[in-house]
């Protein structure tokens, strides 16, 4: 019962269980198509959610949160199970935390505008002065328009979190005017009111007025006749004084505006006249790919780690070693290729060790320590893969080749037998835990170790002070030593992760695996 098989479960459970699946264990690209057809056949909050989960690690914000929220209104149907219980309760916080990470953009106009339309990405956006969500990272393209107003587009990109707004301002048309601002509508004129017509009444008839005595006129008075007085003298004035007409100063004519076309009813350009075509004004390009530097000089470190398994494959014993160093690098760029060649140097010290050769007894264990130094010149192509389009990361896949030359330090090697052993009692010189293991003083040194302080061929000399000769020389009657002098030098692969901050500066890190271990570099360049 608890493996159903696909022909009896219900329709989409069998990409439903796939899907699931495959986002527990990171793998989105696999399991959005498989929850989308789920869904499609039939939704169940517990495919619904891990789909929505894909959508936010894919940076599609706006799908994921509509699906959040349509789960999260969701009640208990019948036969939901545990799982849909759980989706919907998740889906209720994970809803609210995708709302704080969702950008918002806001276009706010610095003034009234006529006819004001607003579009992003092809499609008008109504109230563009509200917040608006979009996806974090999505080039957007936002196109104003209005009546008697140059169109206005620039491009831009939110970040998640950003709560984006733009200060739209237009430019006029040449020779357009503003339109005028409307007035209120004047009310209209009161209408008259009618009034009745006087009514005439009849002229009433007074009586004749009696006449009025009057007085006999008065005799005229005598009067005496208006005495003369002399005319005033005029004042004497001073005549006004000419003055010399000023020189006229030559100006410039005005300069006469452009005449604009004379266009006829229906638009054709009026006799005698050219019609200009309109001016747009171009759409801002974004900026171009940063440019390529060809040659670099950088330094770093660069080490190797020799964990213990590398001795396991030739011995037993052996012991983790790190090999620190650094390196001066050269490069060129060849197309999306480096060409880098350098020169290192690594310190091969390792404290006392136990070891013997695969297959050989307890009794030829030896302690073995180097304080070897060598410097190694290599070259190495490199692929570079872009992460953005600055190229401020970018993803490095490349193998090397070269050499290395121990100049300089030594290998020794001593035999050795267990520390617990009582010197004089043979029985108690018994195999036990190599890394408790002393170094021997001399055959049968100290007394009852002559199996393990021996004088045999290989090992008779090795004794405290014992130098290893190198692979190209060699004691008389004895193999050839240990010591590497020259060796040849390989990685492959070798990956790693380039940040370029500034343009003639950039980081690197790499790893790799060598021949001599496991690889490991941290340095910085700068183009010449």
């Amino acid at each position: 019962m608890l493996f159903v098989h696909p022909a009896l479960a219900a329709p989409g459970d069998k990409e439903a269980n796939q899907g699931i699946n495959a986002a527990r264990g990171g793998f989105c690209k696999r399991a959005i198509p498989l929850l989308e057809s789920a869904e499609s056949q039939r939704h169940r909050p517990s495919s619904a959610v891990p789909l929505a989960d894909c959508y936010v690690k894919g940076g599609d914000l706006l799908k994921a949160s509509e699906i959040y929220h349509t789960v999260a209104s969701e009640k208990k149907e019948p036969g939901y199970n545990a799982r849909d219980v759980a989706a919907i309760t998740s889906a209720k916080k994970k809803a609210a935390q995708l709302e704080a990470r969702i950008p918002t953009l806001v276009v706010t106009p610095v003034e009234p505008y006529e006819g004001l339309v607003v579009e992003v990405n092809g499609e008008e956006i109504s109230d563009p002065s509200s917040p608006h969500p979009f996806d974090p990272g999505v080039q957007l393209v936002v196109v104003a328009r209005a009546d008697g107003y140059e169109q206005s587009s620039q491009k831009i990109a939110l970040k998640e979190k950003q709560r984006r707004e733009i200060k739209l301002r237009l430019k006029p048309k040449p020779g357009a005017k503003k339109p005028p601002a409307t007035k209120p509508p004047e009310k209209p004129p009161e209408k008259p009111v009618a009034t009745k017509p006087p009514v005439k009444k009849p002229p009433v008839k007074k009586p004749p007025e009696k006449p009025v005595a009057t007085k006999p006129p008065e005799k005229p008075v005598a009067t005496k006749p208006p005495v003369k007085k002399p005319p005033e003298k005029p004042v004497a004035t001073k005549p006004p004084v000419k003055r010399p007409p000023e020189k006229p100063v030559a100006t410039k004519p005005p300069a006469e505006p452009p005449r604009r076309a004379e266009t006829t009813p229906g638009g054709a350009p009026g006799p005698g006249q050219t019609a200009k075509p309109p001016v747009e004004m171009p759409e801002p390009t974004p900026p171009g790919p940063r440019k390529q530097r060809k040659v670099w000089l950088g330094a770093g470190f660069r080490g190797f780690y020799v964990p213990q398994v590398m001795f396991k494959l030739l011995g037993e014993g052996g012991r983790d070693v790190l090999v620190p160093g650094g390196e001066l690098a050269l490069s060129t760029r060849l197309g999306t290729f480096d060409l880098v060649f350098s020169v290192a140097y690594a310190r091969f010290w390792m404290q006392d060790t136990p070891f013997k050769p695969k297959g050989h007894p307890d009794t030829d264990y030896e302690i073995v320590a180097s304080d070897l130094q060598a410097l190694q010149a290599d070259a190495r192509l490199v692929w570079n893969i872009p992460l953005d389009r600055n190229e401020l990361f970018a993803f490095r896949v490349g193998a090397g080749l070269g050499v290395g030359w121990t100049f300089m330090g030594d290998l020794y090697r001593t035999q050795a037998y267990p520390a617990d052993a009582v010197a004089g009692d043979q029985s108690t010189f018994v195999p036990g835990d190599p890394y408790r293991y002393v170094k021997c003083r001399g055959p049968n040194n100290p007394a009852g170790s002559f199996r393990y302080c021996n004088q045999l061929d290989y090992d008779a000399d090795h004794y405290p002070g014992y130098v290893e000769p190198s692979w190209f020389t060699r004691p008389k009657g004895r193999p050839q030593g240990l010591r590497p002098l020259v060796y040849p030098w390989l990685v492959l692969p070798e990956i790693g992760l380039s940040f370029r901050p500034w343009d003639r500066f950039a980081l690197d890190l790499r790893a790799g695996a060598s021949a001599t271990g496991v690889l490991g570099g941290f340095g910085m360049r700068i183009a010449l």
